[in-house]
């Protein structure tokens, strides 16, 4: 490929690209990894690929920086199923300047993103669009798409909608909480870790059992896997002297009127699960009250009023910046947000459809913020839960205390072996700067 970048085409602004797009440093990528049962044919899988830029031609844009603000911007180069072994620098050269990555090798496949670029339900969009197209081809099938993105179907407006582009409307007599927390607990297992690799303990677990362990008691999964994450931490740090937090990331659309976009929009939940004057109340109240107040943080009226304020905020900064190497100078806010005491991403499931059986598991790859927080990731495929501890540093001792502690609680859980992986840096920027 020309190592030089060519000139594309300028379209809106990224203004929800805002926290990614200023960093003074290049961010690892965003991995979706899938087995499938069978080899992966890389003639199929390209062609599947092309059917659903053809649905979606927004998924093969680019990014540019013009003075000093960052705007989305039409690719024309194509973009390759590549035949490779894992993950590539998504965004310069080696993936024709796309946000956006496929490749493959045997019976796997890896969809990689730039976070700048879209979030995960942008990335989720992209794989089962890819997968329902490629599956459909394979098994000479018209599978039903059950709700993905087929060429069947028409483009929308709602897809490319910036959600920091207007402002909504607020309920005339609300106030903004105000969020005053102790600082929360920090795991001493977590340490700098300057290699990026990163350690990753997994879980299975029925959906059945665990969804009826839920219903049980009164609360939803991401509450649920929150307080045994929570319990586990207790129990390998009875000693801990500050309040154990999780930060929960949700998707905000439905509540800003946008269900459809790619693009980022999301917010996060924080609540306590341990360490707190709950801890002496039986487990389901401590779990309908979580519940509760995770209810309560997800106010339409909230998350309104924060998107009408940030989108003042970044819109001013692009309109205004003139030179995008002295933005970078300035204090990037979003790289000292803290995720203490740990982050758990609920992903939920993919669209059930008739050949999901024929994936046979799906791993999310992302390195902790900053290598500094124990994250996790859940996600539901073929009637079992994966939940996956992802570190920078060795954190053993709270896996088997989660292992043990879904054990108490009846849970038939399975250990997965302990795998490690590095992820390779996003570089959008290069040819740039």
């Amino acid at each position: 490929m020309n190592t030089q970048r060519p000139s594309f085409e300028k379209k809106e602004m990224a203004l929800s690209s805002s926290p990614y797009v200023y960093l003074p440093v290049d961010i690892p990528a965003y991995t979706v990894e899938l087995t499938h049962r069978d080899p992966i044919d890389g003639e199929l899988l390209q062609r599947a690929l092309g059917r659903t830029l053809q649905r979606m031609p927004y998924l093969s844009d680019t990014l540019v920086i013009e003075g000093g603000a960052v705007y989305y911007a039409k690719n024309p180069l194509p973009m390759e199923a590549a035949h490779v072994a894992g993950i590539r620098h998504v965004g310069g050269s080696e993936t024709n300047y796309h946000m956006l990555d496929l490749t493959w090798d045997g019976n796997v496949t890896w969809f990689t993103m730039f976070h700048g670029f879209c979030d995960g339900q942008g990335i989720n969009a992209f794989l089962e669009s890819v997968l329902y197209h490629y599956y459909c081809m394979k098994d000479s099938v018209e599978y039903d798409p059950n709700g993905i993105r087929s060429d069947n179907t028409q483009m929308t407006e709602g897809e490319t909608f910036e959600p920091l582009s207007r402002a909504y409307e607020v309920s005339p007599d609300f106030n903004m909480p105000r969020k005053e927390m102790p600082t929360p607990y920090h795991l001493p297992e977590i340490v700098p870790n300057r290699s990026g690799e990163v350690l990753e303990y997994g879980f299975r677990l029925p959906s059945e059992a665990l969804m009826q362990f839920v219903k049980a008691n009164g609360t939803s999964p991401s509450v649920m896997l929150s307080m045994l994450v929570g319990e586990a931490i207790q129990r390998v740090h009875p000693d801990a002297d500050a309040p154990i937090f999780v930060n929960i990331p949700v998707s905000v659309r439905r509540q800003l009127g946008c269900e459809e976009t790619f693009k980022n929009c999301s917010s996060r939940i924080i609540l306590p699960v341990g360490g707190t004057p709950m801890d002496a109340l039986p487990f389901n109240e401590r779990a309908a009250r979580l519940r509760a107040m995770q209810k309560q943080q997800m106010s339409t009226d909230q998350y309104r009023a924060t998107y009408n304020m940030l989108g003042q905020m970044y819109r001013g900064r692009m309109e205004h910046a003139t030179d995008y190497m002295e933005e970078l100078k300035k204090p990037a806010g979003f790289m000292s947000i803290s995720h203490d005491t740990f982050y758990i991403d609920y992903i939920g499931s993919m669209h059930k459809t008739g050949y999901s059986d024929q994936i046979t598991d799906v791993r999310f790859l992302c390195t902790p913020a900053g290598g500094r927080s124990l994250h996790l990731n859940i996600i539901e495929h073929n009637g079992e839960f994966r939940i996956t501890c992802l570190a920078c540093s060795d954190i053993s001792a709270i896996a088997d205390a989660l292992m043990q502690v879904m054990k108490d609680h009846d849970l038939p859980v399975k250990s997965l072996p302990v795998q490690r992986f590095t992820l390779p840096l996003t570089c959008w920027r290069e040819g740039i700067i």
